[in-house]
């Protein structure tokens, strides 16, 4: 079986993967200061639950955009008595070429994503990514991935306005009734969620405009079930995308 780990800066997702079905998924919160013990005692946890016997998970791969969890995860895997795990680049083997201005500054989620989504359908096709941030990246039909765009996410900037303008209340934010709202509330759910979900409609008009072709939209992230209802081009959502993507780049790397 294979471990699949996807480090973000507000969450870490997990998969293990029996060939190539994902047999099952489970996430953690991203906590900088915790400890590789902390996580085992998770990570055990979880695979005794699902009843995956100890010694089952014999290949391992990670991406990151925490470069300080990634040390943690070493010391995790090695605690459970996984094998050392295969880091994403842009310097593997991948399913996808990237013609990206500097590659090494490209992160390894979006690589993994992009990867899982060309992998499923082919392209052209824009992978929209609602996370911490907000990213849209493209791969086109020979498999290059182009490049994107990366913006706050709806979280990140909604907290942002909350924090910079005193007179907002804190809102527990909930599927706006109308895009008019009649009171403040309801004007923050509208202009955060709707307001999102137009932005994001927005840069796949733009870039299909440049490239001349009419991607095939997919969606991932925590909060794609958030947004992705309220666009008027509703992407299909693929809630295990960057986990298939690094399990992808993992049979490609790594001869079993």
């Amino acid at each position: 079986m294979l471990l699949a780990v996807d480090i973000g800066n507000s969450t870490i997702s997990f998969g293990i993967f029996e060939g190539e079905d994902i047999k099952c998924a489970f996430k953690a919160e991203s906590r900088r200061k915790a400890t590789p013990d902390e996580y085992s005692a998770f990570v055990r946890a979880q695979t005794e639950a699902y009843k995956i016997p100890p010694g089952a998970i014999d290949g391992a791969v990670i991406s990151s955009v925490a470069p300080a969890l990634v040390g943690v995860f070493f010391g995790v895997l090695k605690t459970l008595g996984m094998p050392s795990p295969l880091l994403v680049s842009s310097r593997l083997k991948l399913p996808i070429n990237i013609r990206y201005r500097n590659p090494e500054t490209l992160g390894s989620d979006r690589i993994a994503a992009a990867s899982g989504a060309f992998s499923e359908g082919n392209g052209p096709v824009a992978v929209l990514d609602f996370g911490t941030a907000t990213t849209v990246s493209v791969v086109d039909s020979d498999g290059n991935f182009l490049g994107g765009t990366i913006s706050p996410g709806l979280i990140t900037s909604y907290e942002a306005l909350i924090n910079a303008a005193a007179g907002l209340p804190g809102i527990g934010l909930a599927y706006p009734k109308k895009p008019i709202g009649e009171d403040t509330a309801e004007g923050l759910e509208s202009g955060v969620i709707l307001g999102h979900a137009a932005m994001a409609e927005g840069l796949l008009m733009r870039m299909e405009s440049q490239s001349g072709a009419k991607f095939r939209a997919v969606a991932t992230g925590g909060l794609a079930d958030l947004v992705v209802p309220h666009m008027a081009r509703k992407p299909e959502i693929y809630p295990y995308l960057t986990l298939k993507g690094l399990a992808r780049i993992y049979r490609m790397n790594i001869d079993k």
